[in-house]
Formats: structure tokens, sequence, C-alpha cells
């Protein structure tokens, strides 16, 4: 009978329906993604989870950075900021053009800044907004744009600002047309004041900034704890050892996960770093643009590093070793790209080290 590693419901209490993803899909697809079949309930899955996802997609500086990327050319982008505020510098000596969302580029074998045409709306109070591409907005059909309509319903037209670029200053037609976009919204939209810059032909690259502050309560840490257990539970089901995973040596982190405890995040996430986990990381001074989660014993507990697009580092504690687990080469690690969609194992084996073998994922795949 199937049973939920979170709430411990079983089929006859709950559906099992859905697929779990081991990294929520908002961080990225990925060829032979992992996902728990039949161990995450829908009730968890849906209800609980998939907001807490939303809300680390829309309100946390890894969260922010991956819609710069937009890898799925998603028509909308989605900021909170009750819990990260960003702060972006075009260096176009104007402050009115700090509105603009940047988004992230592939350009000779680089990664650049670049403006993309786009409506801005304010919206969840008075940090938050949603960008809208234009480009990607006239490639909806019907059903999408009256989905993106009926979620603007109620919008003013003075929360609206419009970003376009043109050939010319006497050149409007980009500019009538996000217009022509915001009214077909249901947007009464009154132009009050248009700024020009001109493009910069003096050789100089432009420098632009990014910095963002960002405080990491219990709503990420749910979410930050929830993937690294289920990337454990991964493991565990490759190892064919799923009744691990109800070991009452996870019930803290389980219930943290579940909002059900309260108590210090610090308890769960046991410290926020910066020092990149896989050693060519290391040796090249840089981080990869991907997600590491890694896990090991350490001092009796079992311990887990995540990191997502390179940026910070949680360790995290998901509980003390069961005995059964207490073996030398316990431990796994994988490298998720999202540019390239693909996996790639860890290990400390220097004997597996481009050898072409594939560690995979499991309880002891650590050596």
């Amino acid at each position: 009978m199937r049973r939920c590693i979170y709430c411990h419901k079983n089929e006859d209490e709950e559906t099992f329906f859905g697929r779990e993803h081991v990294l929520p899909q908002l961080m990225g697809k990925f060829e032979n993604n992992p996902t728990l079949i039949g161990l995450v309930c829908d009730n968890c899955n849906s209800k609980i989870f998939n907001v807490l996802e939303t809300k680390f997609k829309e309100d946390t500086e890894e969260g922010i950075y991956y819609q710069m990327f937009n890898f799925e050319n998603s028509p909308q982008i989605r900021i909170r900021g009750n819990n990260t505020k960003a702060d972006f510098s075009p260096g176009l000596e104007d402050d009115f053009f700090k509105e603009i969302f940047p988004f992230f580029k592939r350009w000779e074998n680089d990664w650049k800044i670049v403006f993309l045409p786009q409506i801005k709306i304010k919206r969840y109070g008075d940090n938050g907004y949603i960008i809208l591409l234009i480009e990607e907005v006239k490639k909806l059909n019907n059903n999408k744009f009256s989905k993106i309509k009926n979620l603007l319903r109620g919008v003013q037209g003075k929360d609206v600002a419009i970003f376009t670029g043109s050939k010319s200053s006497d050149d409007e037609n980009s500019l009538e047309e996000a217009i022509a976009i915001v009214r077909k919204l249901g947007i009464e939209y009154r132009e009050k004041k248009r700024k020009l810059v001109p493009v910069d032909n003096d050789g100089k690259e432009k420098k632009f900034g990014v910095s963002m502050e960002c405080r990491v309560g219990n709503d990420v840490g749910r979410i930050i704890s929830k993937i690294v257990f289920n990337y454990f539970s991964f493991c565990a089901q490759k190892e064919n050892n799923v009744d691990i995973l109800f070991a009452p040596e996870f019930t803290k982190i389980k219930s943290y996960i579940l909002g059900t405890a309260n108590f210090p995040i610090k308890e769960i996430i046991q410290a926020v770093e910066n020092e990149p986990v896989i050693f060519d990381e290391k040796l090249r001074g840089s981080r990869f643009i991907g997600h590491t989660i890694v896990f090991y014993e350490e001092n009796g507990y079992i311990i887990s590093k995540a990191s997502f697009l390179g940026k910070r580092i949680y360790k995290v504690v998901l509980g003390a070793i069961p005995n059964d687990l207490r073996k030398e080469n316990f431990g796994c690690g994988h490298l998720f790209d999202p540019i390239n969609r693909k996996i790639f194992g860890l290990t400390q084996n220097q004997g597996k080290w481009n050898s072409g073998q594939e560690p995979g994922f499991g309880l002891f795949n650590r050596i």
C-alpha cells in the first residue's frame, strides 16, 4: 500500500495520482527528470508544496535570478518583493530606467544582460510586480491570453509602465503595439510621461549592476528542506530502501517541511555558506550556472548541501543517521544543469573522474 513519506497517510486516506519532482519544475526541466512516484500524496504535493514553490520562485534571490534567465521563454515574470529586495542599475543615467527588468541571454559563449520589450505592472503590494514580455505575449493563444487578463483584473493604468525599443526617435510602432496589448488586457492606459535613451555608439561597454537583499524565512527554509529530502528520498528509492524514509530520525525535518511544527530555522538550515561544494568550482574561482545537491554523514547526522544557480549554499540537517546507513561509502551528489537540461553525478572517487562512468543515484555512491 502506498504511503506518503511526508504526512504518512496511505492510499485509503489520500490519492497518489501526481508525481513529485525532486527539483521543482520552476528550477528547470532535465533529461530523465528524477521524480518520486507513489511516495508523496496529492494533498502534500498540490496544496502544500505548490504554494511554497511559487513563493520560492517569486520571492528569493535564486528564484528571481532563475526568472532573469527565463529558460522556458515564459511570457510573464512575477516578483513578490516581500522577502527579497532587488536593485537594478542599467547605467543609463536616469533612475526611471531602473524599473526595467533585465534578462540574461547567451552571446558568444558568455551570458550578457539584455533589455527585452516589456510591460511592467505593479502588483502584490508596494514592492511586487508582474513583467509581461511583449514578444512572448504576442504568441499566446486566446485561452492563455485570457488567463493573464483574468490575473490582471482590476489593475489601473497608473500602475503600468511600458519599455520598448525603436529604430529611431520618431518610430512609435513598438510602443503603440504595447499600448494596444495593455488595453486588450482590459487596462485603461493613458501615457503620463515618456523618456528616450538614444543608442550609445561611443564603444564603451555599459556596466549593469544587480544587487539583492534576501531574508531566508521559514517558507524559503521549508522548500529548500523539501528539495533536499526529495533528493535523499529518490536516492533511497533507487536503493530499494524506501522504508528508511519512515525512520523516526526524519520526523523533525518532515514536520518542519509540512509546517506542523514551529521551531527556529537554524535547527534545520544550520548555515548559509559561500564556499562551493564542487572541487572544479574552487579551482576556477567561479560557480556553475546550475543546481548542486549532495548529502553525507557528519558527526552522526545526515547533512545535505544545496545550491541553486550557483548562488548561496544551504547546509541542511536531515536528521540523525540511522544505523542501517552507517557505511563508509554513504552519500551521494549531483549537478543539475538547467541550460543543457542534463544531470551529472558527483563522486569523490578520482578513478571515476573523466572515466565515462555514471555514479547514478543511491545511498552509497559517495566513493
